[in-house]
Protein backbone atom coordinates (compact mmCIF):
# COMPACT_ATOMS: atom_id res chain seq x y z
CA UNK A 1 0.00 0.00 0.00
CA UNK A 2 3.37 2.06 0.32
CA UNK A 3 3.96 5.00 -2.27
CA UNK A 4 6.80 7.29 -2.48
CA UNK A 5 6.64 11.05 -2.59
CA UNK A 6 9.58 12.39 -3.15
CA UNK A 7 9.65 16.08 -2.86
CA UNK A 8 7.35 18.54 -1.33
CA UNK A 9 8.63 21.83 0.09
CA UNK A 10 7.56 24.22 2.51
CA UNK A 11 3.89 23.91 1.15
CA UNK A 12 3.80 20.55 2.45
CA UNK A 13 1.25 21.77 5.34
CA UNK A 14 -1.20 23.02 3.28
CA UNK A 15 -1.06 20.24 1.06
CA UNK A 16 -1.61 18.13 3.80
CA UNK A 17 -4.35 20.09 5.34
CA UNK A 18 -6.07 20.74 2.19
CA UNK A 19 -5.95 16.91 1.16
CA UNK A 20 -5.97 14.96 4.60
CA UNK A 21 -9.66 13.38 3.58
CA UNK A 22 -7.08 11.42 1.36
CA UNK A 23 -5.33 9.99 4.12
CA UNK A 24 -7.82 9.50 6.48
CA UNK A 25 -7.32 5.80 7.35
CA UNK A 26 -3.83 5.80 6.81
CA UNK A 27 -0.10 6.13 8.03
CA UNK A 28 2.37 9.31 6.92
CA UNK A 29 5.91 9.25 7.39
CA UNK A 30 7.86 12.86 7.16
CA UNK A 31 11.71 12.15 6.58
CA UNK A 32 14.24 14.74 6.56
CA UNK A 33 17.98 14.92 8.09
CA UNK A 34 17.33 17.44 9.79
CA UNK A 35 14.92 16.60 13.13
CA UNK A 36 14.37 20.70 13.77
CA UNK A 37 12.31 20.96 10.32
CA UNK A 38 10.34 17.79 11.31
CA UNK A 39 9.73 18.42 14.76
CA UNK A 40 8.34 22.13 13.48
CA UNK A 41 5.95 20.90 10.73
CA UNK A 42 4.30 18.59 13.39
CA UNK A 43 4.15 21.47 15.55
CA UNK A 44 2.55 23.56 12.80
CA UNK A 45 0.30 20.81 11.83
CA UNK A 46 -1.32 20.53 15.50
CA UNK A 47 -2.46 23.93 15.37
CA UNK A 48 -5.09 22.77 12.92
CA UNK A 49 -6.82 20.45 15.00
CA UNK A 50 -8.22 20.37 18.41
CA UNK A 51 -5.56 19.10 21.00
CA UNK A 52 -8.61 16.92 22.54
CA UNK A 53 -7.80 14.44 19.31
CA UNK A 54 -4.10 14.09 18.99
CA UNK A 55 -2.25 11.95 20.78
CA UNK A 56 1.84 12.41 20.17
CA UNK A 57 4.86 9.68 20.99
CA UNK A 58 7.88 10.82 21.91
CA UNK A 59 11.01 8.43 22.41
CA UNK A 60 12.06 8.51 26.00
CA UNK A 61 15.54 7.87 26.92
CA UNK A 62 15.83 7.62 23.77
CA UNK A 63 13.24 4.72 22.48
CA UNK A 64 9.61 4.74 22.29
CA UNK A 65 8.36 1.25 23.51
CA UNK A 66 5.49 -1.33 23.33
CA UNK A 67 3.67 0.99 26.53
CA UNK A 68 3.32 4.02 23.94
CA UNK A 69 1.63 1.58 21.24
CA UNK A 70 -0.55 0.15 23.40
CA UNK A 71 -1.51 3.80 24.57
CA UNK A 72 -2.07 4.84 21.46
CA UNK A 73 -4.47 1.85 20.69
CA UNK A 74 -6.57 2.92 23.64
CA UNK A 75 -6.73 6.16 22.46
CA UNK A 76 -8.47 5.15 18.76
CA UNK A 77 -10.90 2.71 20.28
CA UNK A 78 -13.22 5.70 19.99
CA UNK A 79 -13.99 8.28 17.55
CA UNK A 80 -13.11 11.98 17.63
CA UNK A 81 -14.77 14.25 19.86
CA UNK A 82 -14.14 17.59 18.45
CA UNK A 83 -12.43 17.21 14.99
CA UNK A 84 -13.46 15.42 12.06
CA UNK A 85 -10.23 13.14 12.87
CA UNK A 86 -7.71 11.99 14.98
CA UNK A 87 -4.50 12.70 14.81
CA UNK A 88 -1.32 10.47 15.59
CA UNK A 89 1.91 12.12 15.93
CA UNK A 90 5.21 9.70 16.03
CA UNK A 91 8.33 12.22 16.57
CA UNK A 92 11.97 9.74 15.54
CA UNK A 93 9.68 6.33 14.29
CA UNK A 94 12.61 4.95 14.07
CA UNK A 95 13.13 4.95 18.11
CA UNK A 96 10.70 2.20 18.19
CA UNK A 97 12.34 -1.13 20.02
CA UNK A 98 11.59 -4.43 18.01
CA UNK A 99 8.20 -5.09 20.44
CA UNK A 100 6.90 -1.44 19.93
CA UNK A 101 7.40 -1.96 15.77
CA UNK A 102 5.65 -5.87 16.09
CA UNK A 103 2.91 -4.48 18.05
CA UNK A 104 2.65 -1.44 15.78
CA UNK A 105 1.99 -3.45 12.47
CA UNK A 106 -1.22 -4.07 12.51
CA UNK A 107 -2.81 -0.37 13.27
CA UNK A 108 -0.59 1.33 10.96
CA UNK A 109 -1.25 -0.75 8.00
CA UNK A 110 -5.25 -0.34 9.19
CA UNK A 111 -5.59 2.66 11.38
CA UNK A 112 -9.42 3.53 11.76
CA UNK A 113 -10.70 5.37 9.10
CA UNK A 114 -11.55 8.42 11.62
CA UNK A 115 -7.40 8.74 12.47
CA UNK A 116 -4.73 9.77 10.69
CA UNK A 117 -1.30 8.66 11.64
CA UNK A 118 1.72 11.04 11.16
CA UNK A 119 5.56 10.01 11.83
CA UNK A 120 8.52 11.52 11.14
CA UNK A 121 12.33 10.06 10.70
CA UNK A 122 15.81 11.32 10.04
CA UNK A 123 16.79 7.59 9.34
CA UNK A 124 14.16 5.96 6.58
CA UNK A 125 16.35 2.90 6.10
CA UNK A 126 17.00 1.91 9.43
CA UNK A 127 13.21 1.36 9.56
CA UNK A 128 12.15 -2.06 9.79
CA UNK A 129 10.91 -2.97 5.68
CA UNK A 130 7.43 -4.05 7.62
CA UNK A 131 7.07 -0.88 8.82
CA UNK A 132 8.25 1.15 5.87
CA UNK A 133 6.33 -0.64 3.57
CA UNK A 134 2.94 0.52 5.73
CA UNK A 135 4.06 4.24 5.44
CA UNK A 136 3.31 6.90 2.99
CA UNK A 137 6.46 8.56 2.74
CA UNK A 138 7.36 12.38 2.11
CA UNK A 139 10.59 13.46 1.85
CA UNK A 140 11.14 17.12 3.00
CA UNK A 141 14.40 18.79 1.93
CA UNK A 142 15.83 22.19 3.16
CA UNK A 143 14.50 24.63 1.90
CA UNK A 144 16.86 27.65 1.94
CA UNK A 145 19.14 26.28 -1.06
CA UNK A 146 15.95 25.88 -3.44
CA UNK A 147 14.56 29.25 -1.97
CA UNK A 148 17.63 31.21 -2.99
CA UNK A 149 17.73 29.64 -6.68
CA UNK A 150 13.50 29.97 -6.99
CA UNK A 151 14.60 33.93 -6.02
CA UNK A 152 17.52 34.55 -8.08
CA UNK A 153 17.09 32.38 -11.04
CA UNK A 154 13.65 32.27 -11.08
CA UNK A 155 13.86 30.62 -14.88
CA UNK A 156 16.36 28.09 -13.65
CA UNK A 157 14.03 26.99 -11.06
CA UNK A 158 11.43 26.56 -13.41
CA UNK A 159 13.28 24.67 -15.86
CA UNK A 160 16.10 23.04 -14.21
CA UNK A 161 13.76 21.73 -11.42
CA UNK A 162 14.15 18.40 -10.83
CA UNK A 163 18.27 18.63 -10.59
CA UNK A 164 17.65 21.75 -8.04
CA UNK A 165 15.20 19.65 -5.92
CA UNK A 166 16.77 16.20 -6.25
CA UNK A 167 20.72 16.45 -5.93
CA UNK A 168 21.71 18.92 -4.39
CA UNK A 169 25.27 18.90 -6.56
CA UNK A 170 23.10 20.07 -9.18
CA UNK A 171 21.57 22.84 -6.92
CA UNK A 172 24.68 24.26 -5.13
CA UNK A 173 26.30 24.19 -9.37
CA UNK A 174 23.37 26.45 -10.89
CA UNK A 175 23.47 28.75 -8.20
CA UNK A 176 26.79 29.42 -7.83
CA UNK A 177 27.72 28.73 -11.80
CA UNK A 178 24.82 31.11 -13.27
CA UNK A 179 26.21 31.41 -16.34
CA UNK A 180 27.12 27.85 -17.15
CA UNK A 181 23.70 27.31 -16.13
CA UNK A 182 22.43 29.34 -18.84
CA UNK A 183 24.06 27.41 -21.22
CA UNK A 184 22.81 24.05 -20.26
CA UNK A 185 19.37 25.65 -20.44
CA UNK A 186 19.56 26.66 -23.68
CA UNK A 187 20.74 23.15 -24.60
CA UNK A 188 17.26 21.78 -22.67
CA UNK A 189 15.10 24.39 -24.49
CA UNK A 190 16.10 22.53 -27.58
CA UNK A 191 15.19 18.92 -26.36
CA UNK A 192 12.22 19.11 -28.03
CA UNK A 193 13.62 19.72 -31.86
CA UNK A 194 16.28 17.05 -31.31
CA UNK A 195 15.93 13.43 -32.72
CA UNK A 196 15.79 10.72 -30.37
CA UNK A 197 19.37 9.35 -30.75
CA UNK A 198 20.75 12.36 -29.86
CA UNK A 199 18.19 12.06 -26.38
CA UNK A 200 19.17 8.80 -25.55
CA UNK A 201 23.27 9.70 -25.87
CA UNK A 202 22.24 12.26 -22.75
CA UNK A 203 20.21 10.01 -21.23
CA UNK A 204 22.72 7.42 -21.21
CA UNK A 205 26.07 9.69 -20.10
CA UNK A 206 27.85 7.48 -17.73
CA UNK A 207 30.22 10.35 -16.93
CA UNK A 208 29.20 11.59 -13.13
CA UNK A 209 30.04 15.17 -14.06
CA UNK A 210 27.16 17.90 -12.85
CA UNK A 211 26.48 19.11 -16.37
CA UNK A 212 25.88 15.83 -17.53
CA UNK A 213 24.00 14.93 -15.09
CA UNK A 214 21.22 17.90 -15.58
CA UNK A 215 21.36 16.93 -19.36
CA UNK A 216 20.71 13.42 -17.77
CA UNK A 217 18.20 13.85 -16.12
CA UNK A 218 16.03 16.31 -18.56
CA UNK A 219 16.61 14.25 -21.37
CA UNK A 220 15.02 11.07 -19.25
CA UNK A 221 11.99 13.71 -19.06
CA UNK A 222 11.75 14.91 -22.66
CA UNK A 223 11.63 10.83 -23.85
CA UNK A 224 8.73 10.15 -21.47
CA UNK A 225 7.14 13.11 -23.08
CA UNK A 226 7.03 11.73 -26.44
CA UNK A 227 6.08 8.94 -25.66
CA UNK A 228 2.38 9.69 -26.07
CA UNK A 229 2.85 10.28 -29.47
CA UNK A 230 4.26 6.76 -29.99
CA UNK A 231 2.90 3.54 -31.10
CA UNK A 232 4.07 0.61 -28.57
CA UNK A 233 6.43 -0.49 -31.83
CA UNK A 234 8.54 2.80 -31.56
CA UNK A 235 8.32 2.86 -28.03
CA UNK A 236 9.79 -0.30 -27.89
CA UNK A 237 12.86 0.97 -30.14
CA UNK A 238 13.69 3.69 -27.65
CA UNK A 239 13.99 0.93 -25.36
CA UNK A 240 15.94 -1.22 -27.44
CA UNK A 241 18.35 1.63 -28.40
CA UNK A 242 18.65 2.06 -24.26
CA UNK A 243 19.73 -1.20 -24.04
CA UNK A 244 22.35 -0.97 -26.58
CA UNK A 245 24.73 1.13 -24.23
CA UNK A 246 24.69 -2.33 -21.60
CA UNK A 247 28.40 -2.91 -22.82
CA UNK A 248 29.26 0.50 -22.21
CA UNK A 249 28.25 1.12 -18.88
CA UNK A 250 31.07 0.89 -16.19
CA UNK A 251 28.11 0.31 -13.45
CA UNK A 252 25.57 -0.96 -14.19
CA UNK A 253 23.82 -1.23 -11.26
CA UNK A 254 24.41 2.57 -11.27
CA UNK A 255 22.37 3.07 -14.21
CA UNK A 256 19.81 0.79 -13.17
CA UNK A 257 19.26 2.65 -9.77
CA UNK A 258 19.25 6.16 -11.93
CA UNK A 259 16.02 4.92 -13.81
CA UNK A 260 14.64 3.57 -10.54
CA UNK A 261 15.23 7.37 -9.43
CA UNK A 262 13.64 9.05 -12.67
CA UNK A 263 10.98 6.11 -12.70
CA UNK A 264 9.85 7.17 -8.53
CA UNK A 265 9.81 10.78 -9.37
CA UNK A 266 7.54 10.38 -12.67
CA UNK A 267 4.78 8.60 -10.21
CA UNK A 268 5.44 11.33 -7.28
CA UNK A 269 4.18 14.02 -9.71
CA UNK A 270 0.98 11.81 -10.47
CA UNK A 271 0.06 11.72 -7.18
CA UNK A 272 0.23 15.37 -6.88
CA UNK A 273 -1.43 15.85 -9.86
CA UNK A 274 -4.12 13.47 -8.63
CA UNK A 275 -4.00 14.31 -5.05
CA UNK A 276 -3.78 18.70 -5.07
CA UNK A 277 -4.08 21.09 -7.05
CA UNK A 278 -0.33 22.30 -6.37
CA UNK A 279 1.38 21.39 -9.54
CA UNK A 280 4.57 23.82 -8.32
CA UNK A 281 5.26 20.81 -6.28
CA UNK A 282 6.01 18.56 -9.14
CA UNK A 283 9.38 17.01 -9.15
CA UNK A 284 9.90 18.45 -12.69
CA UNK A 285 8.00 21.26 -13.90
CA UNK A 286 8.63 20.71 -17.53
CA UNK A 287 5.83 17.64 -16.60
CA UNK A 288 3.61 19.79 -15.76
CA UNK A 289 2.19 20.39 -19.36
CA UNK A 290 2.58 16.48 -19.68
CA UNK A 291 0.45 15.67 -17.11
CA UNK A 292 -2.20 18.40 -18.00
CA UNK A 293 -2.57 17.33 -21.90
CA UNK A 294 -1.20 14.54 -22.19
CA UNK A 295 -3.74 11.45 -23.60
CA UNK A 296 -3.66 8.91 -20.40
CA UNK A 297 -5.56 7.17 -17.86
CA UNK A 298 -3.38 6.95 -14.59
CA UNK A 299 -3.72 3.51 -12.65
CA UNK A 300 -2.94 4.07 -9.58
CA UNK A 301 -2.66 0.89 -7.95
CA UNK A 302 -0.51 -0.08 -10.72
CA UNK A 303 1.20 2.94 -9.62
CA UNK A 304 1.51 2.00 -6.36
CA UNK A 305 3.06 -1.03 -6.74
CA UNK A 306 5.58 0.36 -9.24
CA UNK A 307 7.19 2.72 -6.59
CA UNK A 308 7.56 -0.10 -4.04
CA UNK A 309 8.98 -2.17 -6.50
CA UNK A 310 11.41 0.74 -7.69
CA UNK A 311 11.86 2.11 -3.91
CA UNK A 312 12.95 -2.05 -3.33
CA UNK A 313 15.87 -1.26 -6.37
CA UNK A 314 17.08 2.19 -4.93
CA UNK A 315 17.55 -0.06 -1.67
CA UNK A 316 19.35 -3.12 -2.87
CA UNK A 317 23.41 -3.09 -2.70
CA UNK A 318 24.00 -6.68 -4.68
CA UNK A 319 24.18 -6.12 -8.66
CA UNK A 320 22.23 -9.36 -9.25
CA UNK A 321 20.00 -7.61 -11.57
CA UNK A 322 19.45 -8.46 -15.62
CA UNK A 323 20.21 -5.43 -16.79
CA UNK A 324 18.20 -5.91 -20.15
CA UNK A 325 15.13 -7.23 -18.03
CA UNK A 326 15.00 -5.07 -15.20
CA UNK A 327 15.10 -1.88 -17.51
CA UNK A 328 12.36 -3.74 -19.91
CA UNK A 329 10.12 -4.42 -17.06
CA UNK A 330 10.77 -0.95 -15.39
CA UNK A 331 9.22 0.46 -19.06
CA UNK A 332 6.49 -2.11 -19.49
CA UNK A 333 5.68 -1.24 -15.66
CA UNK A 334 5.30 2.24 -16.48
CA UNK A 335 3.14 2.15 -19.54
CA UNK A 336 0.44 -0.05 -17.76
CA UNK A 337 0.05 2.34 -15.15
CA UNK A 338 0.32 5.47 -17.65
CA UNK A 339 -0.89 4.30 -21.34
CA UNK A 340 -2.94 1.14 -20.61
CA UNK A 341 -4.94 2.34 -24.45
CA UNK A 342 -1.61 1.94 -26.23
CA UNK A 343 -2.66 -2.09 -25.35
CA UNK A 344 -4.84 -1.87 -28.12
Amino acid sequence: MAFYLIYINNGVIMIILDKIYNFKGNSICLVNQDKFILYNTLNSLKKNININDIFEITPKDGNIKISDIRDMQEFLLYKPNFSEYKMIFIHEIDKMNIQAANAALKILEEPPNFAIIISTTSRWHNLLPTIRSRLYKILLPNPDLLDKIKNKFPEFYINLSFSIKNDFECAHYILNNPKKSEQILNTIKNFSNINIDELIKYLMEDDDFVENKILKYESFFEIIKRFEKLNLIEIQSIIDKILSYKNKLQDKLKTIKFFSKMFLSIYHDAFIYSLTTYWKEFYSLNMVYFFGFADFELDFQKIYENTQWCENILKSSVSNFNFDLTIQTMFLRFMLAFFKNKEE
